[in-house]
């Protein structure tokens, strides 16, 4: 069986990390190095890892300044042994179920990327599955499965994945220097350079929502360039793979405008009110944004918000989403169906 080598970031991940490693080696596929860097941690996430190094020398920790995972993935990769044959990728806060790596390697038909399911799961043990049918996937059928793969939520992260290491190191596949958004442009890299990938159906990973864990996503000053590279980047792998019908992509686009506007009402946020309208202003007169925004997919309450965007009216946006941030914490389950339709 091929070794593989999973990669995970780490930042003052105290509360999570022992559960999370221990995931990992555990698992029934026992061939794996565990490469965990710690990012310029603060607490005693470094201790916790050298406790746990002891028990188990597959475990093998990076400490590095502070950089972000983006920057802590590529240092991993770099010191990737010559004999991995699969790359996998974990957070620090979530976990993998035991048979997980078994579960992707058998499957896996010898493919470049192999695509398998997961679950969030909910601080009150409540969980909402993503996943896709069984299917194996080369360059003649990838633009007739994209929308279905793009749906069900298995291009926005890098983790719930295996890589044939060759892939990612060959070709010079990086992660970009982002704090958020740099999984799915290392994705979408991965799906230009790939030959064949497999999906399977079964949710083996689960992203982990810890109590007092806020739905709305942190606010990020470069989030909206992210998202327009992203969908830049994803219109033109569909024009070379004959997609036809964008809707659906035109949706996770929207959703991701969405978010930056909400975000302007995360706790982390310290624009003053001037500065949410002058950031609210750059987004509305972006003509990408309103281009896409057109003909999304999704439903009465895409639709409703796509229209609120495009009248390019700052006020009107700042009320709306300002209401929508608040059905977020009021009304979290709600506002996870929403944020996560499939």
């Amino acid at each position: 069986m091929p070794r593989v080598t999973v990669i995970m970031p780490a930042y003052n991940a105290e509360s999570y990390i022992e559960a999370s490693v221990r995931s990992l080696l555990t698992q029934s596929f026992r061939d794996i190095e565990i490469v965990v860097v710690n990012d310029g941690s603060t607490d005693s996430t470094a201790e916790i890892l050298a406790q746990l190094r002891q028990t188990d020398e597959r475990l093998q920790i990076l400490n590095i300044d502070n950089s972000g995972p983006a920057m802590a993935r590529n240092r991993a990769l770099e010191i990737v042994r010559a004999d991995t044959e699969y790359i996998m990728f974990v957070d620090a806060d979530d976990k993998l179920l035991p048979d997980a790596i078994e579960y992707a390697l058998n499957g896996s038909n010898l493919s470049d990327i192999v695509f398998f399911g997961f679950s969030i799961v909910n601080p009150d043990g409540s969980k909402r599955d993503y996943f896709e049918s069984e299917r194996r996937i080369n360059r003649d059928n990838l633009g007739a499965n994209l929308p279905d793969m793009y749906k069900a939520n298995l291009l926005n992260q890098v983790w719930g994945k295996l890589f044939r290491a060759n892939l990612i190191l060959d070709n010079g596949i990086r992660f970009a220097d982002y704090r958020w958004g740099e999984d799915r442009l290392f994705i979408y890299d991965c799906i230009d350079m790939a030959s064949t990938a497999t999906i399977l159906p079964e949710c083996k990973y689960q992203y982990i929502m810890h109590p007092g864990e806020s739905l709305i996503s942190k606010f990020y000053d470069k989030k909206l360039r992210v998202c327009i590279e992203a969908d830049a980047h994803m219109e033109n792998i569909c024009f070379r793979n004959g997609v036809e019908d964008e809707a659906i992509f035109k949706y996770m686009f929207a959703k991701s405008v969405f978010s930056c506007i909400t975000t302007l009402y995360a706790r982390n946020c310290t624009l003053s009110y001037a500065g949410k309208r002058e950031y609210m202003r750059a987004l509305l007169d972006n003509e990408h944004v309103h281009r896409r925004c057109k003909g999304a997919f999704g439903g009465f309450a895409v639709n409703f918000l796509c229209a609120v965007v495009r009248t390019r009216n700052i006020t009107l946006n700042l009320i709306v989403f300002r209401m929508v941030s608040i059905i977020g914490r009021l009304a979290p389950k709600l506002f996870m169906k929403l944020k996560h339709r499939k």
